[in-house]
């Protein structure tokens, strides 16, 4: 594939040129063109300029999806700057916290889930950062078209300079600034083009949110070919739904918990069953069992993971439309054109195709650096390749397919448990219709194999206990006995974020506050109770029990 030295504002330069007048962005009754979008970027880069944004200054953007917070992006990375992308969700104090990190200079604010409640809410974030009074700009301020005359030159920019820094949303308390550029981004969103090109309609929804490398992403994917990008506010399925019935969508972009949350909807057969081309699929692991669920369940559409990472602009590989469900339903999809992905053994090196081990990543989509990290600090190894983290393997030529996680590894007795594979077996039981598995400390074992399961239909507490004891007993015919958990949990739904994936945080808290009133027996043991005592104060009680 051709790689592209491309800034933000050339990149939209070019689209203007190619497709003009046509509709580039919608979001509720506003729409604009491409040419109108250039405009737009051009009058708010100059602004920034003459108010004394300097290159390589850092500007936090914190909103919710829309028109103002997408021109406020390339209006910064036009002017020189630095667009430093905030969770619309965190409070004043954490989007202070947040800029202050990467030495922020600039506030562009919209409305945010802590300006709804808190008016003052932008004050108390920039004064957290240091940002100054005059340095903070409503967001819709810069939606200024021909209104304004600024005498600002817009200033050359380096396609490969770190112009976007978005955080990871890993479940760790310190998440990770990563710095992309313009160069990282618009290729990948080139190298996914190539894939899915050959089956992609003239609308796409984006249910996802821009401070996401996800959302952004695709985002550039359609508007690389001319086609119309429909933003929404919140990731709300019930609004996601209403749109789609309103027939204007062809594709839509968004993460499996949303969709399987869309397909319980009272309104899903008559506003969304039918309607759509492609849902495009990223932000965790769809089983096999239920991701043939989902394509029955949207009636006609073609269900497309793909597996990425922030660090990695983020797309590495997505299902193409033409290929088979059972392919489909078993990979994340072909890997990028341009990009090298091999699979790691610690201490033989790269594996056969076919063989399992970690994912390592080269190419025009990985990241510049983690903001204040060296390199020794960041997952580079010596030859220059990206160590992801994640465990998998090729298959059927240049699919990829995982399997878990590195650090996800569940170690209980000495023994390795995977917990993509004990979901995978949960997916399969009737009546699951999602399914999380974590490790849990153990003072005997080391750690503990927990399942958290959502059930078709809402059980009572007798039936929770039936239905518990029957899926342990169908996991013992299906998985090796140290696999299977220790207890299963039942929930009517399962905790999202805000860019609507798992909230794997929030979940284990809720685990971790249910582990002390379970009372499963085994071995002697009140394997509830076991949870409330120390280490040391179990080893006391097993040494009074052996005696």
């Amino acid at each position: 594939m051709k790689e592209y030295e491309l800034s933000f504002y050339e990149f939209l330069t070019e689209q203007s040129l190619k497709y003009g007048d046509m509709t580039a962005l919608v979001c509720g009754d506003t729409a604009v063109s491409y040419n109108k979008l250039r405009e737009l970027v051009t009058s708010g880069a100059a602004r920034l300029i003459s108010e004394g944004m300097k290159p390589g200054d850092r500007a936090a953007l914190w909103g919710f999806n829309s028109l103002e917070w997408l021109i406020a992006f390339y209006s910064v990375t036009a002017a020189g700057g630095c667009a430093v992308l905030l969770n619309y969700g965190i409070s004043a104090g954490e989007a202070g916290l947040f800029a202050k990190s990467v030495g922020a200079e600039w506030l562009l604010y919209g409305n945010n889930r802590a300006l709804l409640s808190q008016p003052e809410a932008p004050l108390k974030a920039a004064a957290a950062a240091g940002i100054s009074d005059d340095r903070i700009i409503k967001l819709s301020d810069l939606m200024i078209g021909d209104d304004y005359n600024f005498n600002a030159e817009l200033r050359p920019v380096d396609a490969r300079s770190s112009q976007v820094i978005i955080f990871t949303t890993g479940t760790t308390a310190h998440p990770k600034a990563v710095c992309l550029s313009a160069y990282s981004i618009l290729n990948d969103a080139f190298g996914a083009y190539e894939i899915l090109k050959n089956g992609l309609g003239n609308t796409l929804c984006i249910a996802l949110p821009l401070f996401h490398s996800y959302g952004l992403l695709v985002c550039h994917v359609f508007l690389g070919c001319g086609k119309r990008v429909v933003l929404t506010p919140y990731v709300k399925p019930e609004a996601i739904s209403e749109l789609i019935g309103s027939g204007e969508i062809d594709d839509i972009a968004s993460v499996g918990a949303i969709y399987a949350m869309m397909t319980r909807l009272p309104q899903f057969d008559s506003k969304v069953k039918g309607r759509l081309n492609l849902c495009i699929v990223g932000g965790g692991f769809t089983t096999p069992t239920e991701m043939m669920r989902l394509e029955r369940a949207f009636g006609g559409a073609r269900i497309l993971c793909g597996y990425g990472q922030t660090e990695c602009s983020p797309v590495i590989s997505v299902a193409a439309p033409d290929d088979s469900l059972e392919l489909r339903a078993v990979s994340v999809g072909h890997i990028l054109p341009g990009v090298d992905v091999r699979v790691w053994r610690e201490g033989t090196g790269f594996a056969a195709h076919g063989d399992i081990g970690e994912i390592v990543i080269k190419g025009y989509c990985t990241m510049n650096g983690y903001f204040g990290s060296s390199r020794s600090a960041m997952p580079f190894d010596k030859d220059g390749w990206l160590h992801t983290g994640d465990i998998g393997r090729m298959i059927d030529g240049d699919m990829l397919q995982l399997t878990g996680r590195l650090k996800d590894i569940i170690v209980r007795c000495g023994e390795n448990i995977s917990p993509v594979e004990v979901e995978q077996a949960l997916m399969t039981v009737e009546g699951v219709r999602e399914a999380k598995v974590l490790g849990v400390p153990h003072p005997i074992w080391g750690e503990s194999a927990e399942a958290c399961i959502v059930t078709e239909k809402i059980l009572s507490r007798q039936e929770e206990e039936a239905f518990s004891a029957y899926v342990i007993s169908e996991l013992r015919k299906k998985l090796s006995s140290y696999k299977v958990p220790s207890h299963i949990f039942i929930f009517e739904q399962f905790p999202l974020s805000d860019n609507g994936k798992l909230d794997v945080g929030t979940l284990r808290a809720a685990l971790t506050g249910r582990l002390p009133a379970v009372s499963t027996v085994s071995d002697g043991f009140d394997l509830g109770k076991t949870m409330l005592y120390s280490t040391a104060e179990m080893r006391r009680l097993i040494g009074r029990k052996d005696e």
